[in-house]
């Protein structure tokens, strides 16, 4: 049983990397349709981890016998499938969502659905998935990795996205900034209500 759950794991992880770069080639291809758009080095560091994380998972896909506990299996396969459900989430709150830093000519803030429990539910389905995979196999390897690139790296991606935002939206972004965690969900105050909807 800890075969389905590393092929879970895998496969997931190797999705996510999948989806996002065919994701960025769609929004380079519809890059007309922003008014603002900001791109720095962390935001060209940032670019190739789905890169990173195809290419890092894609071996794991035929070792789904690797020598791993069921427990650290079905422990990483939860991770994973809870990354994919913050995920569809965020896709049901705001269907238009791209990958990048930019505003769209109609742009509105979206801080309902996924963005009322936190301000980065997308790039907090990484992290999910990144920890999914090195729990799933075990793998020293892919723990340091999220630790030393792919946390970082999102934590600053999500910084200069969020100083983008500020000079965007200003006071509506700030208010959203004190009433919704960046990372980390407050137990018992539920999700916060969308002050918009999505264009």
């Amino acid at each position: 049983m800890a075969d389905v759950a590393l092929a879970i794991v895998a496969g997931g992880a190797f999705l996510r990397g999948v989806v996002v770069i065919g994701l960025g080639v769609r929004t380079f291809l519809h890059r007309k349709r922003f008014v603002r758009v900001k791109i720095g080095w962390v935001e060209c560091v940032n670019a190739l981890e789905p890169f990173l994380l195809a290419g890092w998972s894609y071996p794991f896909l035929s070792a789904t016998s690797a020598s791993t506990s069921a427990i650290a299996a079905w422990s990483g396969a939860a991770l994973v499938l809870a990354g994919w459900g913050l995920i569809l989430w965020t896709w049901l709150s705001w269907p238009s969502i791209f990958v990048g830093h930019a505003v769209l000519e109609d742009h509105r803030l979206m801080t309902g659905g996924a963005y009322g429990m936190v301000r980065h539910p997308i790039y907090l389905a990484a992290f999910a998935i990144w920890l999914g995979l090195a729990l799933g196999f075990l793998s020293l390897s892919t723990l340091l990795v999220t630790l030393l690139y792919v946390i970082p790296i999102y934590h600053l991606y999500a910084r200069s996205e969020e100083a983008m935002m500020l000079d965007a939206f200003g006071d509506e972004y700030r208010e959203y900034s004190r009433r919704v965690p960046m990372w980390i969900p407050r137990p018992g105050r539920g999700v916060a209500r969308a002050g918009s909807t999505p264009q």
